[in-house]
């Protein structure tokens, strides 16, 4: 049954792009290459061993308007071919919509993507659309989510409601790939918690400009986008488990989301409270941004962020890194015709110590081009002891995995 459908939406995608393109749609999109290069070797005997990874994106976009600009179609899709992790090898439609606007309210219909947050190290509240941690372990990608979502502007607030009919699993590693956990996740025997994949998820959310501050709360029922991980002993109790199952669970998640511009200042929070993973628990992210303007010869800003990351969750639910952490970061923006950037980031785990150094940094190469580079490095990450109790620090599978990534990137 989900492979009829699938081939069905695959045929329609096509045929409605093909529709669209021959009508004259806006088309443009992207291309990429990247090369990831290891600095070590891989923890699992499993893993593909080297230095260097090449792979090749391509994520087109057609666009077509008509009924006097009321009605949008929009179809995105995303492929990526990846020479190490064959998981990392996959296609997605990021985007398959037909928007519907009028005065006062908007209806959108299809297969979406939607964000919700302010913070920089972690969008707790974001939860619309499902991670695609193959395309970036920071859970920053997203899936395409299939919705219908109704948009209403008032005196009074936004309102916005979501109709959300299908759920997506998390997309993880695989085993020969890097970036996993301690012990593997195990993709293909993902398991929904008494439900299946067509149950049906609902959120609304209400946000309004007050001043200079920006105030979002929304509430999310449905299938949470974070899995429980649970161990499995495939050779019994007396093994070490063998692999992490993905159970996805029933929730409820209430969240809110601040943003204040108070001169060189941005002040921003996020947090969240959930129950249907063990015992209700919130989290939460507070910080700012303080940007100085003109320096360095008058033409770049320069930004300070700082960032408290909390999260009160049992053992029972989804493992997190972030439960008692400090995001702080330094961002350069040049300001010139190439639209060169650089970002350091320091994220350290309060308890562990646990560190994971960032850094990323872009540039223009004429009006199409432009180079990406980004990397990470892990540190004080510690093996587990045990191998029959979970690790203290949930990126211990990943201690070896520093990168830097290079990214070559054509705009068409």
């Amino acid at each position: 049954m989900i492979a009829k459908v699938a081939r069905y939406i695959l045929f329609s995608f096509w045929t409605i792009a093909l529709a669209t393109f021959a009508y004259a749609a806006d088309f443009s999109g992207k291309a990429a290459v990247d090369t990831r290069f290891f600095t070590e070797p891989p923890i699992f005997a499993q893993q593909k061993d080297g230095v260097a990874y090449p792979s090749v994106m391509i994520q087109p976009e057609f666009r077509h308007d008509w009924g006097s600009g009321n009605n949008r179609l929009t179809v995105i899709p995303f492929a990526r071919y990846d020479s190490l992790d064959k998981h990392r090898t996959h296609w997605d439609v990021r985007e398959f919509s037909w928007l519907h606007m009028q005065k006062n309210w908007d209806l959108l219909v299809g297969v979406g993507k939607v964000f919700w947050g302010t913070t920089e190290s972690r969008q707790l509240v974001d939860i619309i659309n499902q991670s695609d941690l193959i395309e970036k372990f920071s859970g920053e990608e997203k899936l395409g989510q299939p919705m219908v979502n109704f948009n209403l502007p008032t005196d009074y607030g936004h309102f916005s409601l979501f109709y959300l009919p299908y759920f997506r699993e998390r997309t993880f590693p695989s085993s020969n790939g890097r970036f996993l956990f301690d012990p593997p996740v195990r993709n293909s025997e993902g398991k929904l918690d008494g439900v299946s994949h067509w149950q049906p998820s609902f959120a609304g959310r209400w946000s309004k400009t007050f001043g200079d501050w920006d105030i979002g709360v929304a509430h999310f029922w449905g299938v949470g986008r974070e899995p429980r991980l649970v161990p499995s002993f495939g050779q019994g109790f007396t093994h070490p488990p063998t692999g992490l199952i993905p159970v996805y669970d029933l929730i409820h998640q209430t969240s809110i989301d601040v943003q204040g511009v108070l001169g060189n200042w941005i002040w921003k929070a996020e947090a969240i409270t959930r129950s249907g993973q063990g015992d209700r628990f919130a989290a939460a992210v507070v910080g700012f941004e303080y940007t100085k303007y003109g320096v360095f010869g008058g033409s770049k800003d320069v930004g300070f962020l700082l960032e408290y990351l909390y999260d009160g969750r049992s053992s029972f639910a989804p493992p997190t890194p972030f439960n008692n952490d400090i995001f702080s970061g330094i961002r350069v923006v040049f300001n010139d015709p190439q639209n060169t950037e650089f970002l350091f980031t320091n994220t350290v785990d309060l308890n562990t110590q646990a560190t994971i150094l960032g850094f990323n940094a872009s540039r223009r190469l004429g009006e199409k081009w432009k180079i990406e580079l980004e990397s990470r490095f892990f540190a004080n990450i510690s093996a587990t002891k045990n191998p029959f109790a979970p690790p203290k620090e949930i990126l211990t599978g990943m201690r070896n995995d520093d990168y830097i990534q290079l990214r070559v990137v054509r705009h068409f």
